[in-house]
C-alpha cells in the first residue's frame, strides 16, 4: 500500500515538473517575442511620418529596413533572423521572424483601417512575431504626423 502511495506522489511530482518546464518555455518565448516587437517600435520612433521632400508620395523603399527613411517604408517588412533596435541582425535568433504592417486609420475612428494614404495624419503599425512559423506575439500602436501648424 505504501508503494502505491509513494508511486502516485512521485508520478504527480513528475507531472508538476513537466508542466512547470513547459510553462517556462512558453514564458521565455513570449518574453523574447515582446522584446523583438519593442525593437521594431524603437526603430519606428526614429523615422519621419512621411517623406519630408514629398509627403504624399508612396513608399519607394517599402519593406527594406536598411533604406527606410519614414514609417511607411516599414510596411510589409519581414526580418528573419530578426533585428535589434538599431536595425542590426540578431544572428543567434534563427527561426524567429518580425513582420510589420503599416495601415492608415481615420483620425476620428482609430479602430478602422483605410486604404493606404500617407496624407492622412494617423497610422497604425502592427508587429507580429513568429517563432518557427507560429505567432508568438502581436502588438500595434498609433503614429501621428506632426501638426504642420506648429
Amino acid at each position: 500500500m505504501a508503494m502505491v502511495i509513494i508511486g502516485m506522489a512521485v508520478g504527480g511530482m513528475l507531472q508538476l515538473l513537466a508542466a512547470g518546464s513547459q510553462s517556462n518555455l512558453v514564458g521565455n518565448e513570449l518574453t523574447t517575442g515582446i522584446n523583438l516587437a519593442k525593437n521594431i517600435q524603437q526603430i519606428s520612433t526614429s523615422l519621419a511620418y512621411t517623406d519630408p521632400n514629398n509627403p504624399g508620395s508612396p513608399s519607394l523603399h517599402k519593406g527594406n529596413l536598411s533604406q527606410a527613411t519614414y514609417i511607411w517604408d516599414l510596411d510589409t517588412l519581414s526580418c528573419s533572423p530578426p533585428v535589434d533596435c538599431s536595425g542590426n541582425t540578431i544572428t543567434n535568433y534563427t527561426g524567429w521572424t518580425q513582420k510589420v504592417s503599416v495601415q492608415t486609420v481615420a483620425a476620428g475612428q482609430l479602430t478602422s483601417t483605410r486604404p493606404q494614404d500617407t496624407t492622412v495624419p494617423t497610422a497604425r503599425i502592427t508587429v507580429t512575431i513568429l517563432h518557427k512559423g507560429s505567432t508568438v506575439y502581436s502588438t500595434s500602436w498609433l503614429v501621428c504626423a506632426p501638426d504642420s501648424a506648429s
